[in-house]
């Protein structure tokens, strides 16, 4: 490669690893400036590769894994699609039109009495021209957009069409070795973000960073984990690191895996092997680069805990479960099965107890009567009302991103705080883009579980199967607990949530050098022997 394509190489690389370590750390990017940073973070990565691409003297076989599949796999389609889709919500219509393919818009717009709201309140003028929304001018319109609030869809869009981007970038641009390298730098940025959760958690004084003062809940237990605002949102990001952890664990300790690599590189006559082995360090000292593998493993799964996520624990219980006997059946030694089936539980409970295992097991208590616990009803009471009012907004939803605007004036009875979520991503999914924007969503989503998702769980034909394995489960396990939360609406847990999927697809297919003694693999025997 040319000086031209290696440092735009490098640049991607480093500017991925810094954009892992920003996102967490700046309190879960949910606020402007955060955002802000990472959608400029994510284009001008774009750009960079757009660069490398263009360029001459680019060597197609040596530098992606993607070089040899068509690049879109109808998987463009539908994302565009759906982009384009909630771009269009915010593009005014007649009123008439507008009645018909979304009553609860037209009737947002119709039924309240702005006028005397304007009279009532101060400087409402300023407001309304400051912010330029439409339920806010007061003044007769014959064209109003689908959206309630066409600013707020403008912002999630962007964002989305952020996320989608550093999909697509990822998938084109990394390989083995790549993939590899990036895998290793989540575990420790998610493991250094777990280990400050538990540190500030001894030392809680009601801020976080010690600096920001945040709410509380029953007036002692911090609603915060970590850098995060939100405990459930934090379950969210760790839950996601913890596949991939556990599956770096299996890569380190299974000597023959990675010895297998190494002789197909090196009867193929390239060095694609030695790359992949650079990238996880020297075969010397490989079983205590596991076992510190293995304890970032215990100390996500200890702050998952902690906590107090019910959603998480509960999906990364599911998810952990399908890992292990997935992984399990990747390794015929007896000895490993049983050490991560047997010895990983009780670190994970010892080291709970020393912390302090009574606020964990008041919390896992309320599983036993979890349809009296007092959130879950909330919840349930939203649910419902969201489904008993979902008909006005369900051709063409009320909006990307405004749920709160529109839901506000449907609050349940007995619930007295406003929802700006529903709690169930799916559910608002539908409200604010309807069976359209929905039924997009799922041909994007059917296509990549066909071919990249599900394809992961049953190949074990893969050089580096086991890392495919944890992202896929990681995938699945942010995807349950996003029924009962939002998950996926925090900006690092959707820049991970992506990233993770695009390196899913970029391990779909060998790289051209890798995949050349693919078919003379053979099963591996064991992990441990010498």
């Amino acid at each position: 490669m040319s000086i031209v394509h290696t440092a735009c190489d490098r640049i991607i690389r480093a500017g991925l690893m810094a954009l892992i370590v920003f996102t967490p750390l700046a309190y879960g990017t949910v606020e402007p400036w955060s955002i802000a940073i990472m959608e400029w973070g994510v284009v001008s990565l774009l750009l960079v590769f757009l660069l490398s691409r263009v360029y001459p003297g680019r060597d197609d076989t040596a530098t992606t894994s993607t070089a040899a599949r068509p690049w879109f796999l109808g998987l463009a389609m539908p994302t565009g699609l759906f982009i384009v889709f909630c771009v269009l919500q915010t593009v005014p219509l007649p009123m008439r039109w507008l009645r018909a393919v979304s009553p609860g818009s037209a009737r947002m717009y119709e039924s309240v009495d702005f006028g005397s709201w304007e009279r009532s309140e101060d400087k409402t003028e300023t407001v309304r021209q400051q912010l330029g929304d439409p339920l806010l001018q007061t003044q007769a319109s014959e064209r109003r957009p689908i959206s309630v609030n066409p600013r707020r869809t403008e912002g999630r869009t962007v964002l989305l069409a952020t996320l989608v981007a550093l999909f697509f970038l990822v998938a084109e641009w990394a390989d083995e070795e790549r993939a590899v390298s990036i895998l290793r730098w989540v575990v420790v940025v998610a493991f250094l973000v777990s280990l400050f959760g538990l540190v500030q958690l001894w030392t809680w004084n009601g801020k976080i960073y010690w600096v920001r003062k945040v709410p509380t809940v029953a007036g002692t237990s911090p609603s915060v984990s970590g850098p995060f605002v939100n405990r459930d949102h934090f379950a969210g990001y760790v839950e996601m690191a913890i596949p991939v952890a556990l599956s770096l664990v299996f890569w380190l300790v299974d000597k023959r895996r990675r010895l297998s690599v190494s002789a197909r590189s090196a009867s193929a006559g390239d060095g694609s092997g030695a790359a992949l082995q650079d990238a996880l360090g020297e075969e010397r000292g490989r079983l205590g680069k596991g076992a510190l593998a293995l304890f970032a493993g215990v100390i996500l799964i200890v702050s998952l805990f902690f906590s107090l996520s019910r959603g998480g624990i509960l999906a990364a219980f599911i998810s952990g479960a399908v890992l292990l006997a997935l992984l399990c059946r990747r390794v015929t030694s007896k000895s490993l099965r049983w050490s991560m089936a047997l010895a990983l539980p009780l670190v994970v409970v010892s080291l709970i107890s020393f912390i302090g295992a009574e606020t964990v097991r008041k919390q896992l208590g309320t599983y036993r009567n979890l349809s009296g616990e007092a959130s879950f009803q909330l919840r349930a009471i939203l649910w419902q009302r969201v489904v008993r009012e979902l008909p006005a907004y369900v051709w063409l939803g009320s909006g990307l991103g405004t749920f709160e605007d529109s839901f506000a004036p449907l609050t349940p009875a007995g619930s007295a705080r406003r929802w700006d979520k529903a709690h169930n991503d799916y559910l608002q999914l539908l409200w604010e883009t309807g069976v359209v924007g929905a039924l997009l969503f799922l041909a994007g989503v059917g296509v990549f579980v066909l071919r990249f998702w599900w394809p992961a769980l049953r190949d074990f034909r893969h050089p580096i199967d086991v890392f495919r394995v944890g992202i896929a489960v990681a995938l699945m396990s942010i995807a349950l607990h996003s029924i009962v939360d939002f998950c996926l609406q925090i900006g690092a847990n959707g820049f991970l949530c992506a990233l993770l999927a695009g390196l899913l697809v970029a391990l779909n297919v060998p790289s051209p050098k890798m995949a050349q003694n693919l078919l003379r693999a053979r099963p591996i025997e064991g992990p441990w022997t010498e």
